[in-house]
């Protein structure tokens, strides 16, 4: 694993790279200084480049050799997987985090975790979800802020590989953070199914938005 600091590089972005064994993230300055971004925000930035790594199928087709989760599923995987283990570390709790608790988060994370330490993870995986997306809102010009309570109404008929709406990207934080599969259980390189929630395995909260999702028969 080889992570770029490009703290000088003013680029709004982040991107990750295969050269041969070498699993490269880029992170620039431009992004990690931008106001909307959070120190929660910016690991959420790495959780999603490191799950176009590590995150499992739907695979982006066009790219060569088929290696990266596509952009939905990575922001899913960022959530579902690495920003639970970057939180869970003790280590995290000097991060700094949203001064404000949105009570929706608070409800559905209460809900589908009754232990309150995993809960309050949850609510802070969501909430990262709020910094990022309020810089989508900003690069894009767009008027209106991304909220728990507000999701995006869309359903593809096919699964979108690039990246979805603002919205739709707060949609599938979200839904990462209230999947309460365990993270010991690994996602696959070809199969959407394992280590992820769906409607099959009986889960109401944690499913992929259909905004950018279409399930496979196997998940229905």
């Amino acid at each position: 694993l080889q992570v770029n600091r490009m703290w000088d590089n003013p680029t709004v972005n982040s991107s990750a790279q295969r050269m041969g064994d070498v699993y490269m993230l880029n992170m620039y300055g431009g992004l990690a200084r931008h106001p909307a971004i959070t120190q929660d925000g910016e690991t959420l930035v790495a959780c999603h480049e490191m799950a176009h790594h590590l995150g499992g199928a739907p695979k982006i087709g066009f790219i060569m050799n088929n290696w990266a989760p596509n952009e939905g599923q990575s922001d899913y995987a960022a959530n579902l997987t690495c920003m639970r283990l970057m939180f869970s570390d003790p280590a995290s709790l000097d991060f700094t985090r949203p001064q404000a608790v949105d009570p929706v988060a608070q409800k559905a994370c209460s809900k589908v975790y009754k232990n309150p330490e995993e809960a309050a993870l949850c609510l802070r995986v969501a909430s990262a979800g709020l910094s990022v997306t309020a810089l989508f809102k900003a690069l894009h010009n767009e008027t209106t802020d991304a909220a728990f309570d507000t999701p995006d109404p869309k359903k593809v008929d096919t699964t979108y590989d690039s990246h979805p709406g603002t919205q739709c990207r707060l949609d599938t934080y979200f839904q990462g953070a209230l999947c309460a599969k365990p993270v010991s259980e690994e996602l696959s390189d070809a199969d959407p199914v394992p280590g992820t929630c769906t409607a099959a395995q009986g889960f109401k909260a944690g499913l992929r938005p259909r905004c950018w999702y279409k399930p496979t028969p196997a998940e229905q």
